[in-house]
């Protein structure tokens, strides 16, 4: 077992909601829309675990994490662009 299956297995939903608190907070950061999905993948993949409905595997977490990651963009991006146009502008009078 290797060291990354060995910190996975000793809570695997803290390890997973902590990647989606530092996902969120390099999407804080950086500010480009881009990383959201894989913060809210994260996020999923811990609820998932904590109700055991997702084998305890790294590995399957792991690619539960990428797919849903990957789905996610383009949900994410059209809500993103469909609240993004109803903020006001402050430079117009």
């Amino acid at each position: 077992m290797s060291l990354l299956d060995s910190i996975a297995a000793m809570n695997p939903v803290i390890i997973w909601a902590i990647a989606g608190v530092v996902l969120l907070i390099a999407e804080v950061l950086m500010a480009t829309s881009f990383i959201i999905p894989f913060s809210v993948a994260a996020f999923i993949v811990a609820a998932l675990t904590w109700l055991k409905l997702l084998p305890m595997g790294l590995l399957w977490q792991g690619l539960t994490f990428a797919v849903l990651g990957v789905c996610l963009i383009p949900v994410c991006r059209r809500l993103l662009l469909r609240t993004a146009g109803k903020t006001p502008d402050i430079n117009r009078y």
